[in-house]
């Protein structure tokens, strides 16, 4: 049984400014106080068996590439804050000329299964597309990441097939799940009211 998220009394009042909100979630820059955060996510928790993972992180790695992420262009880079003002997760794009790769973490599992991670990918997707000169977004995901494709599909992404040892995982390489949204798809998603 997943754990239900207590109030986090040591939030502060003020949030800090982003447009990047939406109706579950906020995406905020990254700071360098942050970086601690940053460092546990990445080395540790229940998320990681569904991301590409890596030898555990030193502070000064993550610290380097929270500093690049918050002013490369080409990387942005957002911690994913609920409205309430708790970080839970990370998410963000790597631009390639006409194209972006999209990536998102929710390091919380109190938060899975509610809709925080679709709409996480909604509004990076539709910032990105409102102000990136982008024709697709796409992204990787393990096939047996049932959840994490069921919310990629609720946010308008399409199949496209299947990378086959793509990725290596426990020990082997794995096949990945290519999926992507093109910008019309966007703006016909972008039309519709909202729910």
């Amino acid at each position: 049984m997943k754990r239900r998220p207590r109030p986090d009394k040591s939030l502060k009042q003020s949030l800090p400014a982003t447009w990047l909100v939406g109706r579950k979630v906020r995406l905020r820059p990254i700071e360098p106080a942050d970086v601690p955060l940053l460092q546990r996510w990445r080395n540790d928790g229940p998320a990681l068996e569904w991301l590409n993972r890596q030898l555990p992180l030193s502070a000064a790695t993550v610290a380097e590439w929270a500093a690049q992420a918050s002013v490369d262009p080409q990387m942005p880079a957002f911690i994913i804050q609920t409205l309430g003002g708790r970080d839970i997760g990370t998410a963000g794009l790597r631009v390639y000329g006409a194209r972006a790769t999209l990536g998102i973490g929710i390091y919380d599992d109190a938060f899975w299964n509610r809709g925080f991670g679709q709409d996480t990918v909604e509004v990076l997707v539709d910032g990105a597309f409102r102000v990136m000169p982008l024709q697709r977004i796409e992204l990787t995901v393990f096939p047996g990441n049932v959840r994490a494709i069921r919310c990629y599909e609720q946010a308008g992404f399409k199949r496209e097939g299947v990378l086959r040892g793509y990725a290596y995982r426990a020990g082997r390489y794995a096949d990945c799940v290519i999926m992507s949204l093109l910008h019309e798809e966007w703006e016909r998603r972008a039309r519709r009211p909202l729910r």
